[in-house]
């Protein structure tokens, strides 16, 4: 409010004709732009490898230390054989 006082008293104009002014303003107008359809991201009958799939995981089993230290053998994908995950896991 004292802000408008100032406000009027620098514009050389009364203090009501400022209230009103501002009063009868309707706030601020907010406008956006709408993206364009991009073929290879909204289509997902295009998605290919992986995505096609429904994605990578990123819930992986064993991320502890006792995870990351095993040594035992595994496959060529970091898979361990059955026979040494009933070993490890006691």
């Amino acid at each position: 409010m004292a802000g408008l006082v100032v406000f009027a008293e620098k514009k050389q104009c009364g203090v009501e004709a400022v209230h009103a002014k501002v009063a009868g303003n309707a706030g601020p107008i907010l406008t956006g732009t709408q993206a364009e359809a991009v073929r290879f991201h909204d289509d997902k009958d295009s998605y290919t490898g992986v995505h096609a799939q429904g994605g990578p995981s990123t819930v992986d089993a064993n991320r502890g230390l006792d995870g990351l230290l095993d040594r035992s053998d595994a496959d060529v994908r970091g898979v361990k054989n059955a026979a040494n995950v009933a070993a490890v896991t006691h």
